[in-house]
């Protein structure tokens, strides 16, 4: 029995148990231009077309595709502002719950007018690019300076957007 006893235990250590495999969760990139470079080309512009087709009396198919574009480019943006970015003070301030919590409010707020965009609600788009503005409009009060460190205000240096008639597209 003895004999049993001990031929079992050598054979439990012998068989190897095997973990798991570990949930590792994929390394992320990271930002690799300051908040500001990607608040002027990821946010500014995706945002002033918001606004831009919630001015639109009767908005064409073509306005609710761009508007659709500009609501998704824009809550990918949102996820893009809520990472450190390469500017001096851009580390600092992800880390502040109201930059994440405005960071979030954006994102959702562009999910929303995404929906109405693809629905071609006119009232609950026009509803989301206003409650756009206010969340825009909190974070600048706190976070943007009234003279930018590099002294521009506004993206000066990306040309203007024009609509083609016959095709529909954006060119510059």
């Amino acid at each position: 029995m003895r004999t049993l006893v001990l031929s079992v235990i050598l054979l439990a250590g012998c068989v190897q148990k095997t973990a798991a495999p570990a949930l590792t969760r994929p390394s992320t990139l990271p930002l690799s231009t300051s908040t500001l470079d990607t608040m002027r080309a990821s946010v500014e512009i995706p945002a002033d077309g918001l606004w831009a087709a919630e001015a639109i009396e009767k908005p064409s198919a073509a306005d609710w595709l761009l508007a659709d574009q500009d609501a998704a480019d824009l809550a990918a943006a949102a996820t893009l502002i809520s990472l450190p970015g390469t500017g001096l003070q851009d580390a600092a301030r992800v880390t502040n719950a109201d930059w994440q919590a405005w960071a979030r409010d954006i994102q959702k707020t562009a999910l929303e007018a995404r929906a109405a965009a693809r629905a071609k609600d006119l009232t609950k788009f026009t509803a989301a690019a206003d409650h756009l503005t206010e969340t825009c409009e909190s974070c600048h009060t706190k976070y943007r300076p009234q003279n930018p460190s590099d002294g521009v205000a506004r993206y000066p240096f990306y040309p203007p957007r024009t609509r083609d008639a016959s095709s529909g597209f954006v060119a510059p």
